[in-house]
């Protein structure tokens, strides 16, 4: 496994969160009481991967340092770092102190891979033992390179469906994709609908979901659906599509066109 340092930082300097202890006489000032988190900086923020690093598993070396004013020997001192989108922990631990007054920090050594796409939140936070501090927040990006495309296994859908004479009934369309960089790096499962008689419908292509919901049966078994609700009509009730299902993957990798037909009758 190969260190590849990368060097880019970001100061945040926004979004300053107070938490404050309430009290019955004379509030306390977490400005004067309490320690200030008044700066972060994470390095690197923005790390992006390119096909000469070749694909492999790496370690990012992740610098967090923050300015800290009103730090006492009490002090609980921290940081937490998730992914972005989950919520999921990824790191925590304390903070120490550098060699600069009201400067703390860690070095993060973080596991990816070149060919990973991810959004990390890091928080670092300060309070005392009376509940008065802060905390501060800054993102990581790492943005990965595809080595393998998308590839949709399989695509079914209803051949013909009759309308219903009242209500609507529900044509899924349903497409199993798989990605050999990891199922993460899939971006979008698609359909294009297009009428055989007027052309790619309004709205086409639509994104399918694998949420369990919208008409998707099972969340995140990479059976991706779309689902059309079909009612009765007099205006030109028999139809005949044409469908097509592609993927696309994060790194812009697109997979091949698989393609079926579709016919609504009265």
């Amino acid at each position: 496994m190969k260190k590849l340092l990368l060097y880019s930082s970001v100061s945040v300097l926004t979004g300053l969160f107070l938490l404050n202890c309430d009290s019955t006489t004379n509030p306390s000032n977490s400005f004067t009481d309490g320690p200030e988190v008044t700066e972060l900086t994470i390095t690197p923020s923005d790390v992006n991967f390119v096909p000469a690093d070749g694909f492999k598993d790496t370690t990012l070396t992740i610098s967090v340092l923050s300015t800290i004013e009103n730090v006492t020997e009490a002090t609980t001192l921290g940081y937490v770092l998730r992914d972005k989108n989950t919520q999921l922990l990824i790191s925590e631990g304390e903070l120490a102190a550098a060699s600069e007054t009201d400067v703390y920090g860690i070095d993060l050594s973080l596991e990816t891979t070149t060919t990973s796409f991810e959004e990390l939140i890091t928080e670092v936070y300060a309070y005392n033992p009376n509940g008065n501090g802060n905390f501060f927040q800054a993102a990581i990006s790492i943005s990965g390179f595809s080595n393998n495309p998308p590839e949709i296994l399989e695509a079914n859908n209803p051949d013909t469906l009759i309308r219903p004479e009242s209500g609507e009934i529900i044509a899924r369309f349903t497409s199993k994709v798989r990605d050999l960089d990891g199922q993460s790096s899939i971006d979008q499962v698609l359909i294009r609908v297009i009428n055989k008689a007027s052309g790619e419908v309004s709205g086409s292509p639509f994104q399918m979901v694998d949420n369990g919901t919208s008409g998707d049966i099972t969340a995140n078994d990479s059976t991706f659906t779309w689902a059309l609700p079909v009612t009765a009509t007099e205006d030109n009730p028999n139809r005949d599509f044409d469908i097509e299902y592609f993927a696309i993957d994060l790194g812009g990798l697109m997979s091949d066109t698989v393609r079926t037909t579709f016919s609504i009758r009265e």
